[in-house]
Parts: structure tokens; sequence; C-alpha cells
């Protein structure tokens, strides 16, 4: 572990110097510049005061972090609900962040880490790199739970993606449909992946295989899932219904259906991922799969804070109540009786 004289050393100061300036000391003169540089060492060397280091976080800050990569989407939203329920029984603080910015200023989280003023920190994973930095400068400090996310290497809170893959090819498959198409998350998370796999799942039962003809990224926003229903029309006719795995992206499909002259659900049905209060009120009304999102945020810190507590806690919690269940509303239907948009092969 890095001492006080690691820091000094660094920054080209005195060890004295170094601790007025960590500890706040206001009857010091020291340049701006000086200071910035001290805590420019401290923060690489991810240096902690003895005092820190040695309470064992005996006293908390009664505060948990969440940082989320889009403030805008009304799924985190729902999940921020969930965890701020959570928190207000355990008479704590939650401080919301841009997981964007703290990767970008790393130095500052690091810092801010560091000195103690959160307890623990929960992240929701976008599936780029910035999540592998942040949750590996924040776990080697305090405890850190990735949330809507299920992974091997770090404490995880998940729902369960591979029945809800499932479970929107089944109620097309109800419905009579075998021509079943895809639009996935973007990034590389765990679960998009667990998704699809419940997706071709599902298809297997049918004795079906997933057709790339009707596979695309449809992201997580509604131009991503406008531009690539758009896509997939350009390359041959579309299937008679299509899953995307993103509500938002969901939209953008509706609204690719309308541009296109395709009447949904007659000629396209289309199933959404995740129930935001807006999907009952679009034209038409949209069939999605939903999940426990609250459940999920509350997990996550209830997971937080028996971590703190010293308690055992499985490395990959996964809400399983309310289970996954589908919405039916109405942009799904049955299949014409001759569509004229194609068929997938039995394989």
């Amino acid at each position: 572990m890095p001492t006080i004289k690691d820091v000094a050393r660094l920054a080209g100061v005195t060890h004295a110097v170094v601790s007025r300036i960590l500890n706040g000391d206001k009857a010091l003169r020291v340049r701006s510049e000086t200071r910035e540089r001290v805590l420019a060492a401290a923060a690489e060397l991810e240096y902690i005061p003895h005092h820190a280091a040695k309470a064992l976080r005996a006293s908390r800050a009664g505060a948990i972090g969440l940082a989320v990569h889009d403030l805008s989407n009304p799924v985190y939203s729902e999940v921020i609900k969930g965890a701020q329920e959570a928190i207000n029984r355990h008479r704590s603080v939650l401080m919301l962040a841009d997981a964007a910015e703290l990767h970008r200023d790393a130095a500052t989280f690091r810092r801010f880490v560091a000195s103690d003023a959160i307890d623990a920190l929960l992240l929701l994973p976008a599936g780029d790199d910035s999540d592998a930095a942040i949750a590996h400068s924040a776990s080697a400090r305090i405890p850190t739970v990735l949330v809507n996310e299920r992974s091997a290497e770090y404490q995880s809170v998940s729902a369960d993606e591979h029945t809800a893959g499932m479970l929107a090819v089944r109620h097309l498959a109800d419905l009579g449909h075998r021509e079943i198409g895809l639009l996935h998350l973007d990034g590389a998370t765990q679960r998009g992946a667990d998704r699809v796999d419940g997706h071709v799942a599902g298809l297997r039962e049918l004795g079906l295989e997933l057709d790339d003809r009707w596979v695309g990224d449809g992201g997580h926003e509604p131009e991503s899932g406008r531009r690539a229903l758009l896509r997939l029309a350009e390359n041959g006719p579309l299937p008679s219904s299509i899953v995307v795995h993103s509500v938002q992206a969901a939209v953008g499909a509706l609204i690719a259906a309308r541009e296109l002259g395709i009447d949904v659900p007659g000629e396209l049905s289309i199933v959404g991922f995740h129930d935001m209060p807006y999907a009952a009120y679009l034209e038409p009304a949209l069939t999605v799969v939903r999940m426990g999102l609250r459940e999920m945020g509350a997990a996550a810190v209830e997971t937080a804070m028996r971590l703190l507590d010293g308690q055992t806690v499985d490395k990959q919690v996964k809400v399983t109540e309310p289970e996954p269940r589908i919405v039916v509303r109405d942009s799904t239907a049955p299949p014409r009786a001759s569509s004229p948009r194609g068929g997938s092969p039995a394989r």
C-alpha cells in the first residue's frame, strides 16, 4: 500500500505538506498548482490516509453511489426508483452520477472513492470499456454491485433474461408466427447475450433457427430501433413478427413500420422489452416482456448493505420475484393466412 512519503516523492514536496493538504488544513499557504499536484499524485497512487485505512469503514458516510450511462433512459429511472425506496428504509442517501463523466475524469473519481464519501457503488453498465474501469477502481475500495447485469467478476444483481427472451418468442409462436425476427441490444453486456440465448432457445422449441436476414442491432433508443428495422426492410421481405430487446428501440420500430406503410400488427407483430408507462399509450399499444426493474434496484441496495455489514452474499443475485411475464397489447396478433413477406425455413 502506498505511503504518504510515496505521494510526497511523486509530487515533489515534503510529506508534511502532503498531510496538511489531504487533511484540508486551511492555514496552509501553498500555490494552487502544488495542491493539484499533490491531489493528482495521491489519486495516481490510490493513496488512502492511514486513519481511513485503520478505521476499516467502522464509520459510514451514509450514502451509496449509483452510476448510470443515460440518465434520460426510462428503464434506468425505474431501477433508480427501486433503489431509492430501498435506501430510504436504511435511512441513507442515494447519490446519482453519470458513468461516462466518472470515466472521463478517472483521477477525480478515484479521489472521491478513496475519501470515503460513499459506502458502496451501484453501476448500471452499458457494455463499453468505461464499465470495467469504473468497477475496477471502485471495487478496490468499496463494495461495488453491477445492476441489471450478470457478472462472474463482480458482485451483480440481474433479472432472468434468458427466460424473458424465450417468453417473447413463445408468445409470438402461440399466435401462430413462425417468422420471428430479432433486434438485439447494442453493447457487450451479459444481459444482451442472455436475451439472445433465450430467443434462440425459443426458436429451437419450434424447430427453427435464427435467420440472419431478420437480425439487426436495435440499440436502446428510438432512432436506433427505427434505423434497424429500415435496414432489415432494405435487405428483403420482413418476417411476420419481430422481437425488439429494448422498449425504446421498439418505439422506433413502430415508427419505421409506419414509414414503410406496414400495418402493425396486421402485417408485422412487434414485442418490446420492459414495460414503461407510455407503452400502453402508443398506437398501437406495445406488447412487452415485463421484468422487475424496481425490484432489481431495491435488491442492489440490499446487496450492498449486506456486504457493508460483512454478510455473505451470492456473487450473482438473480431477481426472481416478480417473474418475467408477457403483457399483451395491440402490437401483436396472429399472422395473416397468406403472408407476402417470405418465411423462415425449419432447419
